[in-house]
């Protein structure tokens, strides 16, 4: 029992910690290339409504603990980063790079050189956000040594997987807190399942994958897999399942989205670099006669 108590309990961790760090390769590659082309906006909507629910979630339910609201925050963060990310390079971006090229240097030059050496780097700004959220995940996961969890009608999980927090009390069983954190669960199960369909159509639509980064999704499948097990390995027991239906019926489904949106990634690379070799071999030959 002890051994399944602390398989569980690591695994949750990975899970966490998976999350805590699933959108930062991706917000370093949308800097690096000033573009967020590829990353579909209908799946970082469905993020950013999920993570909500999820605030909106631990807010309601009694049983929660501040621990899971101050995560479900920091995931919230970190998409929100993503997101205006997406409107900065989808829209402002571009403007102002156009603005730039029509100015005269001259003019300019001066000015643009004392702000560069005065303002401090976005990308040194980008690794202290990341080092944040990753040792606040780390806060995060020893608070709650600090708090009271020896009650023993309390059924509690080390959730950070498919970013699902809400925790359910066996004192609350059918009564209307449980059932809102229920319903909560099953439209954030909706609502992070089907957030990946537009990004697998539109990777398809565009026939390349250019600006994802597989990391952010390899980080998201390895956080669904592990919650999964953080629970089953716990307990097979439909008593401890119910309570978690909705978040493992979801967290069982993204891992496979996910793979599909990993396998597009080097599917698409890896007929670009045969395209490349092609091309370049065509053009050796034509050279040589």
């Amino acid at each position: 029992m002890l051994f399944r108590d602390g398989l569980s309990m690591s695994l949750g961790v990975i899970s966490v910690i998976s999350w805590s760090v699933a959108e930062i390769p991706q917000i370093i590659s949308n800097y690096n290339q000033k573009s967020i082309d590829g990353v579909s906006i209908a799946f970082l909507t469905t993020w950013m409504l999920g993570d909500i629910f999820n605030i909106v979630g631990c807010l309601l339910e009694p049983a929660s603990l501040a621990v899971q609201f101050y995560t479900a925050v920091v995931y919230a963060l970190a998409t929100l980063v993503l997101y205006v990310q997406s409107i900065y390079y989808g829209h402002i971006y571009p403007r102002l790079k156009n603005r730039r090229n029509h100015q005269v240097v001259d003019n300019v030059e001066e000015p643009l050189l004392h702000a560069e050496a005065t303002r401090p780097s976005t990308k040194s700004m980008l690794c202290v956000v990341s080092v944040f959220l990753f040792l606040g995940s780390f806060n995060m996961l020893s608070g709650p040594r600090s708090m009271d969890l020896r009650e023993k009608d309390r059924v509690f999980v080390v959730v950070g997987g498919a970013r699902k927090l809400l925790e359910v009390s066996s004192g609350n069983l059918g009564g209307g807190n449980y059932n809102m954190g229920m319903l909560l669960g099953w439209a954030m199960a909706a609502i992070y399942l089907g957030g990946r369909v537009p990004q697998i159509c539109m990777t398809m639509r565009n026939g390349h994958a250019g600006g994802l980064n597989p990391l952010m999704f390899f980080f998201a499948f390895l956080g669904n897999v592990t919650y999964v097990a953080s629970i089953l390995v716990k307990s097979v027991e439909w008593s401890n399942i119910k309570p978690n239906l909705p978040w493992l019926v979801d967290a069982g489904g993204c891992p496979v989205l996910d793979f599909i949106i990993l396998l597009q990634i080097f599917y698409f690379r890896c007929g670009n670099v045969n395209k490349d070799s092609d091309k370049k071999g065509h053009e050796t030959g034509e050279e040589s006669v």
